[in-house]
């Protein structure tokens, strides 16, 4: 299992992985579900707040900010990790013709930046690091952030992931913190951060799983038209959140 700040920054330096990272994660019917919620959530965010100055943390391949660029008032700042990441990352807001974004190679734990921001999100990192290494995140954003200022990033539920990886053969590789509403309210609130709204992500998982392994690979259309029936089905544990949570 690739846990730990050094396995994941030396997971995501390759080429290969930043390349066909979007593709392998989040161009089937699934993952474009989750890039689909996560994206609705953050111009939701945006639109409310009009960030003057934004911040991503562990962009990738700018996966989510190739789309919201457009919808923030300026452009913002990347800081990865991973040199290879933000060359995709670059290559692909060209592409896309959006100019004037910073990109900086950075550490996640050592912000190399005074702020104050406005927005930061983050998304498929502060989920994968332990309770004294979230802390650790945490306080490093609060710095960053102006009184009042956001944070979104994604947050795994316990009560349905759990019962996943425990599976015989579960083929889950990353270390993911799993969580209660109340628990991350808990560690949130010790942080210095209000949380405004948990967004359900992938409610009725096990049926949605089932849809992607069956149908898919027959029809990718008919799979993504189930799935969103699936998803507004009322009630159901989501398997994630996106957690939007204010600097106190």
């Amino acid at each position: 299992m690739i846990q730990g700040q050094q396995d994941i920054r030396d997971a995501y330096r390759d080429e290969t992985v930043a390349r066909e990272y979007v593709d392998r994660r989040f161009r089937e019917p699934l993952g474009a579900m989750l890039h689909a919620l996560q994206l609705a959530r953050m111009r939701g965010v945006i639109r409310e707040a009009r960030p003057a100055r934004a911040l991503e943390i562990a962009p990738g391949p700018a996966r989510l900010t190739v789309d919201l660029a457009s919808d923030l008032p300026r452009p913002g700042v990347l800081v990865d990790a991973s040199a290879q990441m933000l060359a995709e990352a670059r290559e692909r807001l060209t592409a896309a013709g959006h100019t004037g974004w910073r990109l900086v190679q950075g550490d996640a734990f050592l912000l190399p930046f005074s702020g104050p921001f406005d927005l930061v999100y983050s998304f498929r990192l502060i989920r994968h690091f332990n309770d004294d290494e979230r802390a650790r995140l945490y306080a490093g954003i609060a710095r960053l952030l102006r009184p009042g200022g956001l944070l979104v990033f994604d947050a795994v539920n316990e009560r349905v992931a759990r019962a996943i990886r425990e599976r015989p053969g579960s083929a889950c590789q990353h270390y993911d913190a799993l969580l209660t509403p109340e628990r991350l309210a808990n560690e949130l609130r010790t942080a210095g951060f209000q949380i405004i709204q948990l967004d359900p992500v992938q409610r009725h998982y096990s049926i949605l799983y089932q849809l992607q392994v069956l149908v898919a690979p027959r029809s990718r259309r008919l799979a993504a038209v189930t799935m969103g029936l699936v998803d507004r089905i009322p009630g159901g544990q989501p398997l994630e959140w996106v957690v939007t949570c204010r600097r106190t």
